[in-house]
């Protein structure tokens, strides 16, 4: 292709004279000191403050009308290079910079193309490999990018270097051993989760997030102990709980089938035999019902064969059924 570049075009001639501005420099600087040297150090009062004022208002003025002169000389002077700066982009640099866009476009579309070509390449070696290694193929897609770069391929042809293969063995044996190693840790902790009754997917959680075996069968065995513990706690309360109610059930039946010991009314004597029930008791003593009628007075003789504590609940008997009574001598 004929070198259009080496040309006259870069040695364009300019005839460039600079712009020269005429002014009494002196003059001017002159008469701003004495304008400085007149209100330097002047103190600002009460009396003084409108002549003041009033002054600086004048100087603004004078300072903004020298600004809008200056800005004046400053466009003349840049007029010319704004000329010249719009025609050159519009006459030379955008109709260059045109061709070369067209001519990066089509490069690009190229350079795409055969970068894609390349990525074929290392995805379908990847998964040969992959498969050969029992892994899922689409293991290693996020290296195929990194692995389409020319540097890894023959120089001017689809085909990966022998470099580029051996570093593909060893990503792909690296994975290997890996998932074997993760199988066998896998196994480990479902195993140790049967022996210690404990739910094993948590933990096959924590490996997948990359806890190492170690740390997760101590993790284990401290939930163990943890699980033991709180059994044995819960079965001590339970036991604890079976005894209450057990005794209050004890209690509860030696009181309704108490054996008392009981008197005949009539003649006092003790019945040795039998079993009396007890009705439920009132605080207030039951007391015998009768018509009144002329008193009976007898003479009785007891043998009491259950000792003071009888003779004290006979006492009782007479005492609730209105019926007097006194201990003879003798």
């Amino acid at each position: 292709m004929k070198d259009v570049t080496n040309t006259t075009l870069t040695e364009i001639k300019v005839d460039f004279t600079p712009a020269k501005i005429d002014i009494d420099r002196e003059a001017i600087e002159a008469q701003v000191q004495a304008a400085i040297a007149k209100y330097s150090g002047k103190e600002v009062s009460t009396e003084t403050y409108k002549e003041v004022y009033e002054e600086r208002t004048n100087y603004n003025k004078l300072k903004d009308a020298l600004e809008t002169k200056r800005k004046e000389i400053k466009g003349t002077i840049n007029q010319p290079y704004k000329d010249f700066e719009k025609w050159y982009k519009e006459k030379v640099l955008n109709p260059l910079e045109k061709v070369t866009d067209e001519m990066t476009a089509g490069l690009n579309a190229v350079d795409e193309h055969e970068r894609l070509m390349r990525v074929d390449v290392v995805r379908a070696t990847f998964e040969d490999k992959c498969m050969v290694a029992g892994i899922e193929k689409s293991t290693f897609a996020d290296k195929y990018d990194e692995y389409s770069l020319k540097k890894y391929f023959k120089t001017g042809k689809y085909e990966l270097k022998k470099t580029t293969l051996d570093e593909m063995d060893a990503l792909v044996l690296s994975e290997f051993d890996a998932l074997e190693e993760y199988k066998a840790n896998k196994q480990a902790i479902q195993e140790q989760a049967q022996e210690y009754d404990l739910p094993a997917d948590s933990y096959i959680r924590h490996l997948e997030d990359g806890k190492s075996l170690v740390d997760i069968l101590k993790m284990m065995r401290t939930d163990r102990d943890a699980e033991i513990a709180r059994k044995e706690q819960k079965e001590i309360q339970a036991k604890a709980e079976a005894e209450r109610l057990a005794e209050i059930e004890q209690l509860a039946k030696e009181n309704a089938n108490a054996n008392i010991k009981a008197y005949d009314a009539e003649t006092g004597e003790i019945l040795e035999q039998g079993t009396i029930t007890p009705e439920p008791q009132n605080n207030v003593r039951d007391v015998a019902k009768f018509e009144p009628s002329e008193p009976l007075t007898i003479n009785l003789r007891l043998t009491l064969h259950g000792g003071k504590s009888q003779l004290n609940q006979l006492q009782e008997w007479l005492e609730d059924n209105f019926i007097s009574f006194e201990t003879l001598e003798g």
